[in-house]
Order: structure tokens, then sequence, then C-alpha cells
């Protein structure tokens, strides 16, 4: 799997990444041994996928690059136990369209692990690290040189990659790392072409899990005792996040 763009010095000395995932969401990634990247053009914020999802003119009319179906992505963190994704990433639309919070399960790889989906998969895979940007720089790249050379190539390159690295500075709390792919069409969701589903092997994938803050602790050691039993992985490898307990400090007065 191939680096885009820089790493930071923090990410190089503790090179693991997170991801939080639906409870139901990480049963299927075991039970199916695949993880599951998205077009870009679905993600939320209007500022992402910044440079594709902008209006392009090519000859006095309105251009649709054809790089912009190529691309799937998935987003990692290094930041490690956080009360804001443990919200942000479980907080979804429910069948009635409404907004919900629902439990989640956190999983950890290293950054060398990720070789893994270029091994078992067909296609080109790579990861970066996000970039932050304040307004005023966000603001000069529809005329910076290099991006509009780049979005002239029709054939997919590396600067392409470049700009799904690019987020608004008030995000900068997600320390986002980003897994990029432009697989084979084997590996697109013959039923939404806006998925590609990627093989892995968890048990060599993932190095931790971590059940939700919310979920009572008899359902966890449920859910732990079927992962080591059914799964293989060994009791240190999971915890529960304690961002939702109980304040028990007493002050005396």
């Amino acid at each position: 799997m191939k680096v885009i763009g820089t790493i930071s010095k923090k990410l190089k000395e503790k090179p693991y990444i997170y991801r939080i995932e639906l409870l139901d969401r990480f049963e299927k990634l075991l039970s199916d041994k695949e993880i599951v990247f998205v077009r870009p053009s679905t993600w939320q914020d209007p500022l992402e996928n910044l440079i594709f999802n902008a209006k392009l003119v090519k000859d006095g009319k309105e251009y649709h690059h054809p790089v912009k179906e190529k691309i799937y992505s998935q987003c990692w963190s290094y930041e490690g136990d956080s009360y804001a994704l443990w919200q942000i990433y479980t907080t979804k639309k429910n069948d009635k369209g409404e907004f919900k919070r629902h439990l989640g399960v956190r999983i950890t790889t290293k950054l060398d692990k990720l070789q893994q989906i270029s091994n078992l998969n067909n296609g080109d895979f790579y990861y970066g690290q996000v970039n932050y940007l304040c307004k005023y720089q966000l603001e000069k790249l529809p005329k910076d040189l290099s991006i509009i050379k780049s979005l002239r190539d029709t054939n997919l390159n590396e600067n392409h990659l470049k700009t799904l690295l690019i987020k608004r500075k008030s995000y900068h709390y997600e320390n986002e790392v980003r897994l990029i792919a432009n697989p084979i069409d084997k590996l697109i969701d013959k039923t939404d072409n806006r998925l590609c589903r990627l093989k892995i092997e968890p048990m060599n994938f993932i190095t931790s899990v971590r059940f939700d803050p919310a979920m009572p602790y008899k359902d966890f050691k449920s859910k732990k005792e079927e992962l080591i039993d059914k799964f293989g992985f060994r009791p240190k490898q999971i915890t529960q996040s304690t961002y939702f307990k109980k304040n028990k400090f007493v002050i005396k007065l």
C-alpha cells in the first residue's frame, strides 16, 4: 500500500490507526472478512472531496471528471479513545430517517498491516494523512496551477488522490488518515456501485477491539467471550471505553 503525501512524526512513532464501526457492521466485517470503501461523493460534509465536488468547467461547459467514479475511500483516525468520535461515528439515520445513536466498536490496526489490503485485492491502494487547512488556504485551491494541471488529466494520478487529503481546520480533532482505493471492477458492489468490498484477514488485520462506552457491562462481557471463543481474539485485545462511566469522585467539604 503506497503512502500519499506526508506522514507526521507523531504517527510514525505510534503507527496505530482506529476506526469506529456500528456493532452490526463490525460483526459483518468479521463474518465476511471484508471492509467496505465508499465513493467520496457520499461524504456528508459539502467541502469534503473539495476539488472534485467543485464545479468543473472545460471548454465553457460543465465537466464531470471521469476519475471521480474510480476512487473509493475509508476514513480512520490516529486519535485514540475520543468522546467526540464515539458520538459522531455512531450517530446514523434509522429506517425513519431520524438520526439516532447506535452501539459501536472501535477497531485498531497498524500502518504496516495495511499492506494486507494490497496483497489480498487487485487494484491500486494508498493511504495518507489528512491536511487541515484554514479558510483562506482553501479559497486559494481553485486557482492552484498544479491542481488545475492534474484535473486536465483524465487518467488517475497521485495529485488527484492528494486532493482527498484536504479538509477544513474545524475538523482537526478527528486526526484523520484516509485509505484510498482504485479497485478492479470485480470488487465493486453489484447492487450499489458507490461501494467496493475489499478482502482482509480480520485476525491478522485487527490488533485490538474496544466496545462502545454505552454498552451495558453484561453485554460487553458476552461480546468479549464471543470474540474469544468464535474468532480467537486474546482477552487483552478486547476492552470497553470508559467515557460514559458514572462520576464516582467524592469531594469532602
